[in-house]
């Protein structure tokens, strides 16, 4: 199944609009028109793309590239714009054999239903299904077409723009057709009052001529784009079928991957029209300037929070305290909770309001192995009681890979959804790696580099011991440490480090600017990820975006994505992976640029807010 989207048109009645600019280039809360229906074509799991253009073609073209989240895009040239028939006539060799999903790109649906339309249209064998939305204003169903049908939703006559309301039935752009319908073109009439041929008229032809189509209600919403009118329409029904969303996180005052995943995620609900705000204990200028209409909502409250976390539990419990209080006072102004982890999915229960929780890790309640029996005890006591309020609250659970779902399922017993982690490709790609050797003094240097807060789980004092480990085979290597520090790990690392006469080797950055950072990626050799069985998911990616190849642990949450795309070396045995990269210089860096690649097209945070949004509408729904 093929997907045709109709791409041509000019747009007159959109006057000064589209004077320099194709009609379906027209943003729409920060996304062109076209974009929607690619959507929907991917959700509908479509094997190729044709775009018939042919009005300043060259904008679309260069927008979308070859191809739209690793689909194939081939464009088709119509040139003379004489309607959708024609357009359809034009994509004809590019279709090939193949049935196929029509679109027209000026057309915008809420909850669109494209996969069920052609489950229905395999399922039964049809010759073609027309998508309809229920309308009760006339003037509404006389700009498109209605058709008549049976009991069961079989058409036997299609009537172009109505004078006459003959039902509430609204026909719409979106069809799904055999292949066949292509040798109805030349039969087809030309219309009288527009001299072309009508997709209605080329239908209906198959109908007359025995051949089963049907209709199928294809959404919740749908709006034609063709006037400024029909444009802000668009717009509040749009913004109208989206939730309000909170966002509920820990702080926002420090900067690392899990505020970054917020704030990308809030910024493209923003693009999307879809209201959101944050509950945090702090907030930084970095953060608030990154952000483009999200408000961070901070509670009155006297705890200190410093990375990686909570030091004790007296303070988690005075943080429950206060989240629970503000959210009783707001919770009321969202139409979905979407929580960040422990201990803010302890904050909402008992009252109830639909919740997303994106689980970075369950809540760390387990005991030591030397803990006595009492402590055990209690541990397992607050393990229960983290179940039964995670399944109590939470309607759905998302999380960024088949580590933590397993986690979600042995834990929770819970069906959870994978959601990528997006990334900044574009940004992560473009480092200058003179700037980075300049700054470090790295010239002649092996650079090996690990990134992210200096922490138990990061464990970064096994990288550090990797490099002990190479430094004879590769004398000039140097470890380079970025993020965050933690004083009590931190010394951990200064201790070996000095006790084994390390110092030459490594060097500690500190936290730096995400500029320097990407400039650093650039200049290094290698990227190091010993990484325990929490976090660490962005960094490496972010790695591969400059073309750097990546070392990282089986226990990476990450892992299991680089080993099946084959997007870096996963292992336990990090110093031969060091000498295999620096013996095999050129391979790795091949493979790391089709890792950057493979990055470009499956993770983007677009990708991921829409996955999230569909959490959201779901939990929404359960109302």
């Amino acid at each position: 199944m093929k997907a045709l989207i109709l791409a041509g048109g000019r747009g007159n009645r959109l006057e000064d609009w589209t004077k320099d600019r194709n009609k379906s280039m027209i943003p729409l809360y920060e996304k062109p028109l076209i974009e929607y229906n690619l959507e929907h074509a991917v959700q509908a799991g479509v094997s190729e793309i044709i775009i018939v253009v042919s009005y300043k073609k060259e904008e679309i073209i260069k927008k979308l590239g070859d191809n739209y989240r690793g689909i194939k895009i081939t464009y088709v040239f119509q040139k003379e714009r004489n309607g959708v028939v024609h357009a359809i006539e034009c994509a004809k060799q590019a279709l090939g054999k193949s049935d196929f999903l029509l679109m027209l790109a000026d057309e915008i649906l809420v909850d669109a239903q494209l996969e069920d339309m052609i489950k229905k249209f395999k399922k039964e064998e049809l010759f073609g299904v027309c998508g309809i939305v229920y309308e009760e204003d006339r003037t509404s169903i006389g700009r498109t077409y209605t058709s008549m049908i049976n009991e069961k939703g079989r058409a036997f006559r299609l009537i172009e723009k109505p004078k006459v309301k003959i039902n509430n039935i609204k026909g719409t752009g979106h069809c799904v057709l055999k292949n066949e319908i292509l040798d109805y073109i030349e039969r087809t009439p030309i219309n009288a009052v527009r001299g072309q041929k009508e997709m209605v008229d080329l239908i209906q032809v198959a109908i007359d001529d025995g051949k089963k189509v049907f209709v199928y209600p294809i959404g919740k919403g749908y709006v034609n784009v063709n006037t400024k009118e029909d444009y802000e329409n668009a717009r509040e029904m749009l913004k109208k079928a989206n939730p309000k969303v909170l966002i509920v996180h820990t702080q926002m005052k420090y900067y690392g991957g899990a505020e970054l995943l917020i704030v990308e995620l809030a910024n493209q609900l923003t693009k999307k029209g879809i209201k959101n705000d944050i509950l945090a204990l702090s907030k930084s200028k970095e953060v608030e300037d990154a952000l483009i209409n999200t408000d961070i909502i901070i509670p009155k409250h006297n705890i200190d929070l410093q990375p990686p976390g909570f030091k004790n539990i007296k303070d988690i419990l005075k943080f429950i305290k206060v989240y629970r209080k503000e959210l009783k006072k707001i919770v009321k102004n969202y139409d979905v909770i979407n929580f960040h982890d422990f201990p803010v999915t302890w904050t909402l229960w008992p009252k109830n309001k639909p919740a997303v929780w994106f689980m970075n890790q369950p809540p760390n309640l387990w005991s030591k192995p030397d803990a006595g029996f009492l402590y055990k005890f209690l541990n397992k006591i607050r393990i229960f009681f983290d179940i039964f309020v995670i399944n109590n609250s939470m309607d759905i659970i998302t999380l960024s890979d088949k580590f933590n779902q397993e986690r979600a399922m042995e834990r929770y017993g819970r069906n959870s959804r994978i959601v990528y982690c997006g990334i900044n490709h574009e940004f992560f790609s473009g480092g200058n790696a003179d700037e980075a050797r300049k700054k470090f003094k790295l010239d002649g240097k092996f650079v090996v580099i690990q990134s992210g807060i200096l922490c138990e789980v990061k464990n970064q004092l096994e990288s550090v011991k990797t490099i002990e480990k190479v430094k004879d085979k590769i004398p000039n290597a140097l470890l380079v440490l970025a993020g965050r520090e933690d004083e009590g790990y931190r010394k951990k690392i200064d201790d070996y480090i000095k006790k084994n006469k390390l110092e030459k080797y490594i060097l500690f950055t500190s936290n730096l600017k995400r500029e320097e950072l990407r400039d650093l990626y650039k200049a290094a050799d290698a990227g190091l990820f010993p990484t325990g069985k929490q976090g660490g998911w962005l960094a490496p990616f972010e790695i591969l975006c400059a073309g750097t190849p990546i070392i990282a642990s089986e226990n990476l949450g990450a892992g299991s994505v680089i080993k099946e795309n084959s997007l870096g070396i996963i292992t336990k045995d990090y110093a031969s992976a060091l000498i295999e990269i620096k013996n095999n210089k050129n391979k790795y860096k091949k493979q790391a640029e089709k890792a950057a690649e493979w990055i470009k097209k499956n993770l983007s945070w677009e990708i991921f807010a829409d996955i999230m949004i569909k959490a959201y509408k779901d939990a929404w729904k359960k109302i």
